[in-house]
């Protein structure tokens, strides 16, 4: 894909904190400013290759059939570009490409039922270009240019939502000219359908924050959106950390907190290294799911339409944010086991804690209520807002 007009990628920078000089007076040349120029990002599958600034973020899905990636840059509460590949082989089973595009936009896009097609075009190297409007789950629409291009029988798709900022906007469009696939990948055949899939079924990492307490403790922190249109449970959260050669350092896995996530659902995750940030980290991956990971039936769980609740906030005396509150059973059905998340921003919206508690293990009768408590004794800022919720399962 080349002179593409608009977008493209990258994977989060980690700063390393300063160093106490001990109160001596230490005359020290000024310091470089950080290199910020573009690297390769190659997908772990091989299927394609992309170059990326350093402190971008990015998501990554990598099955026997489907090869994706999410880039979002510093701030970002989601994700502005997404990069799947697919191998369609045999060639001659392989429909036309206009055929496949008009496929894609009208049955297959991840965001079919929200997506508005407006306008396409041909790019003089083969590949096309379709301009769109996808509305969001606050009912307002993002622009989105959507990038088609085909190589063998390998097909890859670029969604692009345009930033308001044109710096930002001159940068992606001269950064997504170096998408490349790679057709000697290991990708098994598989067909178009397969393309549905994209973006975990319709589930985004957004607000992510890496920090470092003042014991030296290091978290990612963020929350998972749910764009598709069924409930999922038990979603698998993956972390990598490299160094700049892309040695990988640690990683850690966790779902998900809550019992279920619902269609246009938010749900807060946090990853802990008690052994802290190693120095030489340079970047890391966040990946939802995995190749063994299916989205099931989650159970029943009431939610807001059957529980109420009230919250206020205070701080501890060794600096601990509480969350307190009563719940109340306003449903006709028992439920048990109600479990309470928080997740805490900061005032640019990013995810800079999180909690969650089983406020009773018992069952909770109609119009019954009961107090409940959120500790959080570690944030990553200062916080702005936060949000509580409370989901409770049915009583079996």
């Amino acid at each position: 894909m080349r002179l593409i007009q608009i977008f493209v990628v990258a994977m989060m920078i980690l700063c390393a904190g300063c160093a106490d000089s001990g109160g001596a007076v230490v005359f020290a040349p000024t310091p470089l400013p950080p290199d910020l120029s573009p690297r390769t990002y190659t997908h772990p599958g091989g299927a394609f290759t992309i170059s990326i600034p350093p402190d971008w973020a990015v998501q990554t899905e990598n099955t026997t059939t489907l090869a994706e990636a999410a880039f979002s840059p510093p701030g970002a509460p989601e994700p502005i570009l997404t990069v799947s590949v697919v191998n369609l082989g045999p060639v001659e089973n392989t429909p036309a490409i206009a055929d496949l595009i008009n496929t894609y936009q009208t049955e297959v896009r991840p965001d079919v039922r929200r997506y508005f097609e407006q306008d396409r075009q041909a790019m003089g190297d083969g590949s096309w270009r379709l301009l769109g409007l996808r509305k969001t789950i606050g009912g307002e629409f993002q622009q989105v240019n959507t990038f088609i291009e085909r190589a063998g029988t390998y097909l890859g798709v670029i969604d692009a939502v345009l930033p308001s900022d044109p710096a930002q906007l001159n940068s992606l469009q001269t950064l997504i000219n170096t998408f490349a696939l790679n057709t000697t990948s290991p990708l098994q055949p598989t067909d178009l359908n397969a393309l549905a899939g994209a973006s975990r079924t319709g589930l985004e990492i957004a607000s992510v924050m890496t920090w470092t307490t003042a014991s030296g403790v290091f978290f990612i922190t963020g929350e998972v959106v749910n764009y598709g249109d069924s409930a999922v449970s038990d979603v698998p959260i993956h972390f990598d950390l490299y160094t700049a050669e892309g040695t990988g350092l640690a990683d850690a896995s966790d779902t998900v907190m809550g019992y279920a996530l619902p269609p246009g659902g938010f749900a807060p995750f946090s990853l802990r290294f008690g052994q802290g940030r190693p120095v030489e980290a340079d970047h890391y991956i966040l990946s939802l799911g995995g190749e063994d990971w299916q989205p099931s039936q989650p159970p029943i769980v009431f939610g807001s339409e059957s529980l109420t609740w009230t919250d206020e906030s205070s701080f501890s005396g060794e600096g601990h944010l509480l969350i307190d509150g009563i719940l109340t059973n306003t449903g006709i059905d028992i439920v048990r086991a109600p479990l309470a998340t928080v997740t805490v921003f900061d005032a640019n919206q990013n995810v800079i804690a999180t909690g969650f508690v089983v406020i009773t293990e018992e069952t909770l009768l109609p119009d019954e209520s009961v107090d409940y408590r959120i500790r959080v004794p570690e944030l990553g800022g200062q916080p702005s807002n936060y949000i509580v919720n409370i989901q409770a399962l049915a009583d079996e």
